[in-house]
């Protein structure tokens, strides 16, 4: 293993400065490293990587690995890293686990670019890979402390499903109409909704095998057929 403790002033070598993040890449298993962190573990200064590789950016990437995260402003790298983090943690992240290592993005650079609470950078992932607007998913997905809990009326559960929920749905379902196999991603103007298989007022229950992710079209026919 390398010894990092001792200080060298040759030059270094492109091929030896990359062997060198690749190690410490192992060493740490997080997948995203800072220079400072580069640095203080190695003894290699900043500069150096700027001179052999332009930038840590630069640097990062000939040795296949991620940066520690560009500072953006872009809605949809941050709506696309939630996504990710949402995919390693198999549930809707908290606002405190938004940092390294499992996101690239702090959870003050939502607040700065969304300018809203945690809740409403969820619900605008939720839009964003729905199509369905932020106040009409809001509404459908109303908190438990808001809803009745259904028992009174016989339901196990209640008509209102979580964002999780939601999200697990729209994903065993490929993001894809049920019925006409429509998705946002490929065609503008497709809205998708989570919908109860079993109508809630026919005893249908929020549960995973009584939910199906059905287009706004698709939606509405079903609610003319049954009207």
């Amino acid at each position: 293993m390398t010894d990092y403790g001792i200080k060298r002033f040759n030059k270094y070598s492109d091929d030896e400065l990359l062997d060198r993040l690749v190690e410490l890449h192992k060493q740490t298993q997080s997948r995203f490293l800072s220079a400072r962190a580069f640095s203080t573990a190695t003894g290699i200064s900043e500069g150096t990587i700027t001179t052999h590789f332009g930038s840590w950016k630069s640097f990062c990437k000939r040795a296949g690995l991620a940066p520690r995260y560009d500072r953006t402003d872009d809605k949809t790298d941050l709506l696309r890293n939630l996504g990710v983090v949402w995919e390693a943690l198999g549930r809707q992240p908290r606002a405190k686990e938004m940092k390294q290592p499992v996101s690239a993005f702090s959870l003050s650079r939502y607040n700065k670019v969304f300018g809203v609470s945690w809740y409403g950078v969820c619900l605008e992932f939720l839009s964003w890979k729905s199509g369905e607007s932020v106040t009409d998913i809001a509404k459908a997905t109303m908190t438990s402390e808001m809803m009745p809990s259904g028992k009174a009326d016989g339901h196990r559960t209640r008509r209102s499903m979580s964002l999780s929920t939601r999200y697990e749905v729209l994903k065993r379902d490929s993001f894809r109409c049920g019925k006409c196999g429509r998705t946002p991603a490929t065609e503008k103007g497709v809205q998708l909704h989570v919908d109860h298989i079993k109508a809630w007022a026919n005893g249908g229950e929020t549960v995973l095998d009584n939910l199906q992710t059905l287009c706004s079209d698709c939606n509405l026919g079903k609610s003319d057929n049954f009207g």
